[in-house]
């Protein structure tokens, strides 16, 4: 099964992506100063739920890019729905296939998808060439609470291997040049919220598709990401969004 579809599956009643929740979306939007007339670039914009909610609130233009169909489908009818087709895009397809206008964005982000542009290192220098000088970079990341002990680290995935602790983090942020002007962490309720509906989404797909020809590679990744989730990432594997700006001292 393709990767894009195993997410349109299990993420199918998450109206928000990540380990956060709407006040924290909210939170962003005071780090990010968001107002009226700003133009907003969304990395990995998923279903739509950040840009439909800053632009009803706010007289924004957004663009989302997003790779997943079942995704984009998603945020055009939520856009539709909020009434905000006149000022929101979502444009499907590889975020490194778009040319953003050098310098055109007031904000952009990238919450959670930094995988789109390569990896954090890559997505950073990224989003600053989509950046106007005084505009505002907020990027989500995972990193680890702690070093992980031998019998952790050999259980880890290659693509969370590299991962900085938070410390790290925030210095690999201010190595490219920014100012970190705010922070905010997924707590355990906040990540608790974000796996659960993974179980029972798969679990009723499952169930409603017993002859599909990937259903038992798709339950084995399913049950494997759940056993890693109480091994060791509910401990050990943290998520926040970075915000900053170019440094100007």
């Amino acid at each position: 099964m393709h990767f894009l579809e195993y997410f349109a599956i299990i993420e199918r009643d998450h109206t928000i992506q990540n380990p956060s929740s709407p006040e924290k979306i909210r939170l962003l939007a005071d780090y990010c100063q968001v107002r009226h007339g700003l133009r907003v670039l969304d990395v990995g914009s998923g279903k739509g739920y950040l840009l439909c909610t800053w632009a009803k609130e706010w007289q924004i233009e957004g663009t989302g890019l997003e790779i997943n169909p079942w995704f984009i489908a998603e945020a055009r009818a939520r856009a539709q729905e909020a009434g905000v087709t006149d000022r929101v895009a979502f444009i499907e397809g590889p975020a490194l296939d778009f040319s953003p206008e050098p310098g055109g964005y007031d904000i952009v982000l990238c919450i959670g998808a930094s995988f789109a542009l390569q990896d954090f290192d890559h997505a950073i220098p990224w989003m600053l060439a989509a950046l106007k000088p005084d505009g505002v970079l907020a990027i989500g990341e995972p990193f680890f609470h702690a070093p992980l002990p031998p019998e952790v680290a050999a259980k880890v995935d290659p693509e969370l291997a590299r991962l900085h602790d938070l410390a790290g983090t925030v210095a690999a942020f201010e190595e490219h040049g920014l100012s970190l002007d705010g922070f905010i962490a997924a707590s355990l309720d906040d990540w608790d919220r974000y796996e659960s509906p993974h179980w029972r989404a798969a679990r009723e797909w499952a169930r409603a598709n017993p002859d599909h020809p990937d259903r038992e590679e798709f339950l084995r990744r399913v049950r494997h990401d759940k056993e890693a989730y109480f091994q060791w990432q509910r401990q050990y594997l943290g998520w926040g969004i970075f915000v900053g700006r170019r440094a100007s001292f």
